[in-house]
């Protein structure tokens, strides 16, 4: 169904009251007791001090951590210290895995300290005399497996450090308090869904309605009455329904699957909501280094289904008797635009440190080597499969192309034998953590940051040309440049590409929608299986964690997993069922190049995005919708003009 022209207006004045409504309910709320303050008493170590908690200041204030701008995410926690001498305050968060702890610094005898929290994730306390170099548990006045505390947004707190309990007293050494209980951090995002939400189910109405003809019916009875009324003659007579107005609509053209192009579409818009910082909410941003968020999932399922569309563009060439040089040329082509653009966008302007890698370019790498690999065993016909043998017919989508999958298993093994059999020199062999002076005895991990791949990135490509800004950076404390996008993640990288391809070859072959569903379901279980026994369905202790810096094992069978999961599930209601038209996400499919080049050169620029007045979660989460609507609205009239950008 087509938009009428004032939907682009509606949408910007339904941004605008998303954006009241939310802030409503979020506004900034920053409680300071009337403690005494003695900043040059508390020194914090490494981070700078948090320094006063009143609204002006949190505008340029960081977290005690400096994870984060303390405008969001933020509590207060007063540290006040009962005991005529002073003590040292030590805390770590809890998302530095087997992580030291850090020097916070000194609270003198009986004063109060101010420290703004981060809620991102748990923190662990500990106290400790002032003349404690190393902590230690021995050592430590409170027990820190007793204060582990997650702090909630805009929550105040008090922790009270007093003389040793006696047995006069049951008051503990340490204890915490709540002065004023957290916001609901998450009360943004509930607005925002019930928003979309009945926005959807009003454009549901409306579609149902004209399909149904109820517009047409009310209109030719208003021109009946008019005519009626005005004795002219008779009414028009009733025109049937067109449907120029329905997404549903079949152009006049080869049939689509339009549930790839959804599934496209729904990995670039939530790529695009996620880059512009998602509301700043920790989930909607990449993990510190293991574990898996919403921002985790985007990168993996594009390159999925870039090897699905890859399936059935390589056989719709060969049955059109498009020569194979002729997609060698169009393969090679495609590769250097990716590799350009990608240059182009994430290199930078300083060739000291100019960044190779990057995720066009990781497009590039796996598009090139998974569709040359492909081309080599692509058949001309559909008339080719259909055997005889029933088993051979039941699995000839692995059958016929079981020299792709010796060479793919060997190019997984071999990244196996690297990452865990490497020498790294000043490492220890087959360690792949972050790394840094955190974790390790005497500084052993400091520059091991990503074990061999990391290494393999320096040693090739040099640190200066790597990514300065790695996630693990804050919260591990690194110092080495460490890039998501290297040069051994390509491997897992067309893995994964390559098991998109498989989806496209049971798209192709089977032509029945059980038989499709049936094998899709089924390499959900036997990609998403292992990724579970690897992990041990744990972040941090299982014997290969779920990591996207790495692009580890387990990590690309789990995003394999999800994205067969979410394929089978457009299929069904897109193109099985057709419950739902893939609308919105389906334009945005139809010219993914065009809205990720788009969105990162004019992510700065108004109207995609602004200065933040606020700077709270309602403010940014606003912010981030409104730019991945935007992008939405110019895929629709590029859509609507049939305008495709295609490499």
């Amino acid at each position: 169904m087509s938009l009428s022209p004032s939907v682009s207006l509606s949408t910007l004045l339904f941004l605008s009251v998303l954006f009241n409504a939310v802030h409503a309910v979020d506004s900034p709320s920053v409680s300071v007791l009337g403690f005494k303050e003695d900043t040059k008493s508390f020194v914090p170590a490494p981070i700078a001090s948090s320094g006063d908690a009143s609204p002006s200041s949190l505008h340029s204030t960081w977290d005690a951590f400096h994870f984060h701008n303390a405008r969001v995410d933020t509590a207060s926690l007063y540290v006040t210290n009962n005991m005529p001498n002073d003590v040292k305050l030590w805390m770590q968060s809890d998302e530095c895995y087997k992580c030291k702890m850090i020097d916070m610094g000194y609270v003198t005898g009986n004063t109060s300290k101010l420290l703004l929290m981060d809620t991102w994730w748990g923190v662990t306390l500990a106290v400790t005399h002032r003349n404690v170099v190393s902590f230690n548990k021995s050592a430590a006045l409170c027990n820190p497996d007793k204060y582990p505390y997650h702090f909630g947004e805009n929550g105040n707190y008090s922790f009270f450090i007093n003389l040793n309990k006696t047995a006069e007293s049951d008051m503990d050494v340490c204890f915490m308090v709540i002065n004023k209980q957290p916001d609901n951090a998450y009360t943004p995002i509930y607005v925002a869904i019930g928003v979309y939400a009945f926005l959807a189910v009003v454009y549901g109405i409306l579609n149902f309605a004209y399909m149904s003809g109820a517009f047409s019916s009310v209109s030719n009875w208003c021109a009946t009455e008019r005519v009626v009324n005005n004795d002219l003659g008779a009414p028009p007579s009733r025109q049937p329904v067109t449907n120029q107005l329905n997404f549903n609509n079949e152009r006049k053209r080869p049939k689509r699957l339009k549930s790839l192009d959804t599934f496209r579409g729904i990995a670039i818009v939530i790529m695009i909501f996620v880059n512009h910082g998602g509301g700043s909410y920790w989930f909607f941003k990449h993990a510190r280094w293991n574990g898996l968020t919403v921002a985790d999932l985007v990168f993996p399922w594009f390159v999925f289904i870039m090897g699905t569309s890859m399936a059935l563009s390589f056989s719709g060439l060969i049955r059109h008797n498009v020569s194979r040089a002729s997609i060698v040329k169009k393969i090679i082509r495609r590769t250097v635009i990716l590799f350009a653009l990608g240059i182009m966008l994430d290199g930078g302007l300083e060739l000291n440190t100019f960044r190779v890698p990057g995720v066009l370019q990781r497009f590039a790498v796996s598009y090139f080597v998974v569709a040359m690999l492909h081309l080599i065993s692509a058949k001309p016909t559909l008339e080719e499969y259909r055997v005889s043998n029933k088993y051979h017919q039941m699995f000839r989508d692995l059958v016929d192309y079981w020299y792709e999958w010796l060479f793919i298993t060997s190019l997984m093994i071999l990244y196996v034998f690297l990452v865990f059999f490497l020498p790294v020199p000043g490492c220890p062999t087959g360690y792949f953590g972050p790394g840094g002076p955190l974790v390790g005895e005497n500084g052993e991990l400091t520059n091991c940051t990503g074990g061999a791949t990391g290494y393999i990135d320096r040693w090739i490509l040099g640190e200066n040309h790597l990514y300065s800004h790695p996630t693990c950076q804050k919260v591990y404390h690194t110092t080495l440049n460490y890039d998501p996008e290297g040069i051994l993640g390509s491997i897992p990288s067309i893995f994964i590409t390559f098991l998109g391809l498989q989806a496209g070859k049971i798209l192709l072959l089977h032509q029945f929608h059980g038989s499709r569903i049936k094998r899709l379901l089924l390499w959900s279980l036997i990609t998403g299986g292992p990724a579970i026994l690897l992990c041990e369905a744990s972040k941090e202790d299982g014997w290969i964690p779920v990591s996207k810096n790495l692009w580890s094992l387990s990590f690309v069978l789990a995003l394999a997993g999800t994205s067969f999961l979410l394929l089978t599930f457009c299929y069904i209601v897109i193109d099985m069922k057709q419950w739902w038209s893939g609308v919105p996400f389906f334009f945005a499919g139809m010219n993914p190049i065009t809205l990720y080049c788009g969105h990162e050169i004019l992510m700065g620029h108004f109207p995609f995005s602004w200065s933040p007045v606020y700077g709270t979660h309602a403010e940014l989460l606003s912010m981030s919708l409104l730019c991945s609507s935007l992008w939405v609205c110019i895929a629709y009239y590029m859509f609507k003009i049939n305008f495709f950008v295609k490499i």
